[in-house]
């Protein structure tokens, strides 16, 4: 997935971010991870579960309102990019990384990475993005 380029990673100066393509893990309109889509977020699990990184799962979208008969159940790119984000942590979680280092965020629409004027900018930005952060000292 790496070298196809649809799992970036990068490192920031505030940890690491993994950045994946929601087609490897959701079908259109849907926050229920393909078998594809399990497999890799379990890899990822396998690979930070014995980290003591706090894990943020954020959940992006497009800009193109849900079609209306997705809208009773999401009835916004908000629920839509919150579900997905929360069906990546429960993967994660029994994945063995600890539930207290999880975080699901929404940020829907609101945070593209290309323009949402052409076909292959909106792919790039239905995404989602897990942060790894160390935890704050006490």
């Amino acid at each position: 997935e790496v070298s196809s380029g649809q799992i970036q990673i990068e490192q920031m100066r505030e940890g690491v971010r993994v950045k994946m393509a929601q087609e490897i893990l959701f079908p259109s309109g849907s926050s229920q991870l393909e078998e594809g889509g399990r497999s890799v977020i379990s890899r990822v699990a396998e690979q930070i579960r014995d980290d003591s990184a706090l894990v943020t799962v954020e959940g992006h979208t497009d800009n193109v309102v849900i079609s209306a008969s997705l809208k009773r159940r999401f009835p916004s790119n908000w629920e839509l990019a919150g579900s997905r984000a929360a069906s990546v942590v429960r993967v994660l979680s029994e994945g063995g990384v600890p539930p207290e280092r999880l975080r699901a965020v929404s940020r829907g629409p609101f945070a593209p990475v290309a323009p949402n004027d052409t076909r292959e900018g909106r792919a790039q930005n239905r995404r989602i993005e897990i942060l790894l952060r160390p935890l704050p000292s006490m």
